[in-house]
């Protein structure tokens, strides 16, 4: 796993150097990150040079039209917005744990990621997915890419629980700033917790039996789960 430090793109790294059945994934390949403001000109100076054209935009439609996304507008980025939830207080019962949160972005949003395992399928250059911190929405489907692969759970549950090492700093600031761009009242719930993906992942085997389960709940095809995880190598 490589760890970028670009300007306003935050807890971003790739899903390289895992071991799984086929071998040690590739770094560079598959970027997950937040873009919780717009790209400063050495974000985007980065991902041109690591080769990215493509960007996944897992935020809800609401957020995309109140915060529209720069690679919208950029001729050089494929751009799509996928939504996997609506991260809003107002239409979410943030009283949920965490867990059951994502479990309806899993329930809820199986065409979004049906759509989007598709297109990860079809990518022929590394590309770039990402929500608003890049924790949750971004954490969900970083679990599942990587258990399509067969990367170990416990290696899955540690590459989540980093995430709010890298938004830790960015998130205190704008706490302190009062800047208003973090509205969620309990930092516990910002954070990345090992029972929160953890508690996720036991709820996939129940109800899916496992991750592919879910996967092809959502109307992907083995062939189709298979050209996704081609793309991490």
């Amino acid at each position: 796993m490589t760890v970028y430090n670009p300007g306003n793109i935050v807890n971003c790294r790739d899903l390289g150097g895992y071991d799984c059945p086929r071998g040690i994934t590739a770094p560079g390949r598959a970027l997950r990150c937040g873009i919780p403001k717009n790209p400063a000109p050495s974000d985007i100076e980065m991902l041109k040079n690591l080769g990215i054209k493509t960007i996944f935009d897992l935020r809800g439609k609401n957020e995309a039209a109140e915060a529209p996304s720069y690679f919208e507008s950029d001729a050089d980025f494929v751009y799509y917005n996928i939504p996997l939830l609506e991260a809003n207080p107002s239409l979410n019962d943030t009283r949920l744990p965490i867990w059951k949160m994502y479990a309806m972005s899993l329930d809820g949003f199986r065409d979004g990621y049906r759509e989007l395992f598709t297109l990860i399928g079809e990518c022929d250059s590394p590309f770039l997915y990402h929500c608003f911190l890049g924790k949750d929405r971004t954490g969900i489907v970083t679990a599942l890419l990587l258990g399509a692969a067969g990367v170990g759970r416990e290696a899955i549950i540690a590459d989540y629980c980093l995430s709010y090492k890298y938004l830790r700093p960015f998130i205190e600031k704008e706490i302190a700033d009062n800047t208003g761009l973090i509205w969620e009242q309990d930092v516990s719930r910002l954070e990345s917790r090992r029972e929160y993906i953890e508690d996720t992942l036991k709820y996939i085997d129940c109800e899916y039996g496992g991750t592919n389960g879910f996967l092809l709940s959502a109307g992907l095809t083995e062939s189709l789960i298979e050209k996704a995880v081609d793309r991490l190598f």
